[in-house]
C-alpha cells in the first residue's frame, strides 16, 4: 500500500469531455488520459532528453514524445521505442463522486507492475532480450590498412574516416553515430592535410552520453594512419531529428 495520501487533481467538472487534461500530482507536472473508461495518470516528461509529452500522439495505448519519436505505455510508463531507455513516472487514480484522485504508486507496486510487463513482453516476442548498457570503449579498434579507403595522396578519404566513426556506438540507442545521422561534416584543414575538422550534434542538448561519444569519435579519427589531429565542432543546429536515421537504424530502433 502506498504511504502517499490522495489528492484531488482534477473536478469532474474539468475532465467533461476531455481525454487529456495537465495536471500536478505530488508537487509534479503530469498527465492525466483517459484510455476507453479508465484513466492513467503520468508524469509529463520524456526521460530521453527532459521534454514534455503534453501534445504527444497517442496511439494503441502508448504516447509519442513530439519531438524524438520514444513512445511509452501509459498505463505502465515503460518505454516501447528508442531512442528512450528509461520508464516515466506513473501515478494511481481514484474515481470519486467529486472527481479524480490520484498519489504516486509505492515502489513495490510499480515494481510489480513493470515486471509484469516485461514478463508480457518476453513472452510475447520469443524471450528475445534486451541488451545491458555498457561504458563506451574509448579506445576504439583501429580499422586494417588493406581495408582503408585511401584518396590519391595515400591518406585516409570521407568514407574510410566514416568507417572509422561507426565504430562510435551510442551507449543507450546501440546504434553508431553515423547510422544515428550525428555526423554533419568532415573535412581536412587546408592549412594542415593531416588535420581534420568533424561537424556532429547529439540527440538531444542534454545527452549524457555526448562527452563520451565526442571522445570516442577523436579517438577513432585520430587512430587513423595519416591523421595527426582530429578536432570535433559540436552544433545543435539543425537539431536532430529520427528522419536523420538510416534506414537501418530506423529498423533496429523500431521507429517507422
Amino acid at each position: 500500500m502506498s504511504d502517499f495520501e490522495w489528492e484531488l487533481i482534477a473536478t469532474n467538472d474539468e475532465i467533461d469531455g476531455k481525454q487529456r487534461l495537465s495536471v500536478i500530482v505530488d508537487d509534479t507536472p503530469a498527465l492525466l488520459i483517459q484510455l476507453g473508461s479508465f484513466w492513467y495518470v503520468m508524469e509529463d516528461v520524456c526521460t530521453h532528453d527532459g521534454q514534455p509529452l503534453t501534445d504527444g500522439e497517442i496511439i494503441d495505448g502508448e504516447i509519442k514524445c513530439p519531438r524524438h519519436g520514444a513512445r511509452f505505455d501509459i498505463k505502465t510508463g515503460v518505454p516501447k521505442c528508442m531512442p528512450a531507455t528509461q520508464p516515466i513516472r506513473i501515478f494511481e487514480v481514484s474515481v470519486r463522486e467529486d472527481g479524480l484522485y490520484s498519489r504516486p504508486y509505492s515502489e513495490k507496486d510499480l515494481k510489480s507492475m513493470q515486471e509484469t510487463n516485461e514478463l508480457e513482453e518476453i513472452e510475447g516476442e520469443g524471450a528475445s532480450e534486451s541488451p545491458s548498457l555498457v561504458p563506451l570503449d574509448l579506445n576504439p579498434p583501429e580499422p586494417e590498412s588493406s581495408e582503408l579507403n585511401l584518396d590519391e595522396r595515400g591518406l585516409p578519404n570521407e568514407t574510410a574516416m566514416l568507417d572509422a566513426l561507426k565504430t562510435v556506438i551510442d551507449p543507450e540507442l546501440f546504434v553508431n553515430i553515423v547510422d544515428l545521422g550525428l555526423i554533419y561534416d568532415i573535412s581536412r584543414k587546408e592549412e594542415n592535410e593531416n588535420e581534420v575538422v568533424l561537424t556532429m550534434t547529439l540527440t538531444s542538448p542534454a545527452c549524457p552520453a555526448g562527452p563520451q561519444l565526442i571522445s570516442q569519435a577523436k579517438a577513432a579519427l585520430e587512430s587513423l594512419p595519416g591523421v595527426n589531429e582530429a578536432e570535433i565542432k559540436m552544433t545543435l543546429s539543425p537539431p536532430w531529428a529520427p528522419e536523420m536515421m538510416t534506414e537501418e537504424a530506423r529498423d533496429q530502433l523500431g521507429i517507422f
